[in-house]
C-alpha cells in the first residue's frame, strides 16, 4: 500500500479541501477545513473559504460542450485537462494564502464540473442505463497538487441505477438533522434542490431530489440581455415586474412538476430553454423578464414542496443555501410563498450559503477514504449502497504552479 494513503487511513482529523465548479459555471469555489471522524459522528472546522473566477473563454467552452448540438469529442477532452488544471490552481492560491505546503493537506475532494447528466433511462446499444459526465480529472489535480484527491462521485451511484444526484443531502443529514423539527434544506445553485429531513430521523427516511431552475435561466438571461453573469443583489428584478403572460406560459414548463424521484442540469435548462424563453418574452421590458423567472424560480420550488412533500411532511423551517440565498428578490419570493415557516440562510457549524457544497466534497472525499457508502437510495433510485468517488495518488508536488 502508498505509505502515503496508509498514513492518511490512519488518521482521525484530517486537513482536507473541497472543490466545486456549478451548473451557473462562474467560480471554482475552494474550501479548507478540518474533518475528525465520520459518517453520523462527522465533525467539521472550516478554516478558510476562496473563489477562482472561471476564464470567460472556458466558461463559454464549457456552455457550449453541455449543449449536445454543439459539443465536440475533442473539445471535451481538451476541456477535461484545462479545468482540472484550473481546480489545482485554485488549491495552490489557498497553500499560498495559508502558507501550507502540500504534505500539510490530507486530502482533496473534487465535483468537477458537469458537462450532461442523463438521470432517465435509455436504451442504447442494447443496454438500459442511466449515466452522468464530470470533466476535470482528479488525476490532474493530484498531480498538479501533489495532494491525494478524490472525485468523479457521481458515478458509482448510476453503477446500482441510481440517478448520480443530488448529492448534497448526505451533507444535510449528518449535519443538520434535528431531533425536534422537521427541516427542509433548500440549496438554489444553477438547479435548485431541496432535501427533507424529518425530526429525530435516519438516513433511510431522508427525501431529496431536483425541483427544477435555480440560478441557471436567471444567469442565462441577465447575460443574453444584459451581457452580465448574474443579477447581484437582485438588483434587475428588483426594477421589474411579474409579467403574467410571461409568468402562466413557464408554469407548464412540465419538468419541474414532475414527480421525484428526479435530478436535471444544463442539458434541460440550457442553450435550447434560453433561446425558446427569448422568443416567448419578445418585446418585454427586459427587467420585467427577469423578474418574471426570478418569480417561476421561486414558484417551482414551492410548486414540488405543495404536491411531494406537504401532504406527508409539514415542515418549519426552510434552510436555504447556495448563490440563490443571496438574492433577496428571490428569498423574498419564497417567504411569500412558504407562509407558516420559517426561512433563512444557512448558517450552522461554519457553513454558509456560499461554501455547503465545496464543503460537501470534501465531506464526501473523507468518507470515500473512510470506507463510507454515502449515496443515498431513497433520494437517487439506486438498488445499493456504493462508496463515491475515485482516489486518485501522487508522488511528488509542484507547488510553484503548473504547466498550463
Amino acid at each position: 500500500m502508498n505509505k502515503n494513503l496508509h498514513k492518511l487511513l490512519n488518521k482521525k482529523t484530517r486537513t482536507v479541501i473541497g472543490l466545486l465548479s456549478g451548473t451557473s459555471v462562474d467560480a471554482i469555489d475552494a474550501v479548507l477545513l478540518k474533518i475528525t471522524g465520520n459518517g453520523v459522528k462527522t465533525k467539521i472546522r472550516i478554516l478558510d473559504f476562496s473563489t477562482l473566477i472561471i476564464p470567460h473563454k472556458v466558461r463559454m467552452e464549457i456552455f457550449k460542450n453541455s449543449d449536445k448540438t454543439t459539443a465536440k469529442i475533442e473539445d471535451i477532452c481538451r476541456l477535461n485537462v484545462i479545468i482540472g488544471a484550473l481546480f489545482a490552481d485554485a488549491v495552490l492560491k489557498l497553500l499560498k494564502k495559508h502558507r501550507l505546503s502540500a504534505a500539510e493537506v490530507d486530502l482533496i475532494g473534487s465535483h468537477g464540473q458537469t458537462v450532461h447528466h442523463l438521470p432517465v433511462p435509455h436504451e442504447y446499444a442494447g443496454y438500459k442505463v442511466k449515466s452522468t459526465l464530470q470533466i476535470g480529472d482528479p488525476a490532474i489535480i493530484a498531480n498538479l497538487t501533489g495532494i491525494t484527491t478524490v472525485g468523479d462521485f457521481r458515478i458509482a451511484d448510476c453503477a446500482f441505477g441510481g440517478d448520480g444526484a443530488p448529492l448534497v443531502p448526505y451533507l444535510d443529514f449528518i449535519l443538520f438533522t434535528h431531533k425536534t423539527k422537521n427541516r427542509a434544506l433548500l440549496n438554489i445553485g444553477g438547479i435548485s434542490n431541496i432535501t427533507i429531513l424529518k425530526k429525530n430521523g435516519s438516513k433511510g427516511n431522508v427525501i431529496a431530489f431536483d425541483t427544477g431552475p435555480g440560478n441557471m435561466i436567471i444567469d442565462g438571461m441577465m447575460y443574453h440581455l444584459f451581457r452580465k453573469e448574474y443579477d447581484k443583489g437582485g438588483k434587475i428584478a428588483q426594477k421589474g415586474a411579474v409579467d403574467a403572460m410571461l409568468f402562466n406560459s413557464l408554469i407548464y414548463e412540465p419538468l419541474y412538476r414532475q414527480e421525484p424521484p428526479k435530478s436535471t442540469g444544463r442539458e434541460h435548462y440550457g442553450r435550447e430553454f434560453q433561446k425558446k424563453l427569448l422568443k416567448l418574452s419578445k418585446g418585454m421590458k427586459k427587467q420585467d423578464i427577469i423578474r418574471t423567472i426570478t418569480e417561476f424560480t421561486a414558484y417551482s420550488i414551492w410548486y414540488n414542496y405543495s404536491n411531494f412533500i406537504y401532504p406527508k411532511t409539514k415542515i418549519s423551517e426552510l434552510i436555504v443555501s447556495g448563490g440563490g440565498a443571496e438574492n433577496p428578490v428571490l428569498m423574498k419570493s419564497l417567504r411569500g410563498y412558504f407562509k407558516g415557516v420559517k426561512v433563512f440562510k444557512v448558517n450552522q457549524f461554519g457553513v454558509n450559503s456560499r461554501n455547503k457544497e465545496a464543503v460537501l466534497f470534501a465531506v464526501l472525499a473523507n468518507e470515500c477514504i473512510s470506507g463510507n457508502p454515502a449515496n443515498m437510495n431513497s433520494v437517487t433510485g439506486s438498488t445499493r449502497d456504493a462508496i463515491l468517488g475515485k482516489i486518485c495518488l501522487s508522488c511528488h508536488s509542484l507547488e510553484g504552479g503548473n504547466p498550463f
